[in-house]
């Protein structure tokens, strides 16, 4: 599946030793996303040395992108940049977990997944168990993935229902 992708997403996969969740996924990262993961790395955060190997190692496509100036201000540059490329590509799906970037992306036909949606099909595809899945979750939100207690408790309740 294509898809491109903020710094969010890999991030918190990083942080949660499951960057291998997205092999199976044909990844464009916009440049200024690549930017920003090299700035953080830059300032001594471990992860962005990991996540810039990978995407390396891995041969994740990069590309310059020019932003769509009627996006909103209250996006970051790599949610812009990822939206922007996501369109300019005809890439339906974008990895991004921000609230209003999702919504923004929705707008615009884009169909928005996140960390929780790639570990959750890790599920679906029989790779991990519903229990291995639930704690993964519970660990990106240990990690600082921040997401509303109802969706959180939504999500919860909706895999014991599936056992």
């Amino acid at each position: 599946m294509n898809v491109v992708t903020n710094t969010s997403p890999l991030i918190f996969l990083t942080k949660i030793g499951k960057l291998d969740f997205l092999k199976n996924y044909k990844i464009t990262i916009p440049q200024q996303v690549f930017d920003e993961i090299l700035l953080w790395k830059n300032k001594g955060k471990d992860y962005y040395v990991i996540l810039e190997n990978w995407i390396k190692r891995n041969n994740i496509n990069v590309e310059n992108v020019v932003m769509l100036e009627n996006l909103p201000e209250s996006l970051g540059d790599g949610e812009k940049a990822a939206i922007s490329l996501a369109l300019k590509k005809k890439i339906n799906v974008v990895l991004m977990d921000e609230r209003k970037a999702r919504i923004t992306a929705k707008l615009l036909g884009l169909k928005p997944k996140g960390a929780i949606a790639v570990i959750q099909q890790q599920m679906l595809n029989n790779k991990i168990t519903k229990k291995e899945c639930k704690n993964l979750v519970l660990e990106l939100i240990k990690k600082g993935y921040r997401i509303k207690e109802e969706l959180i408790a939504e999500f919860l309740q909706d895999m014991e229902s599936k056992e």
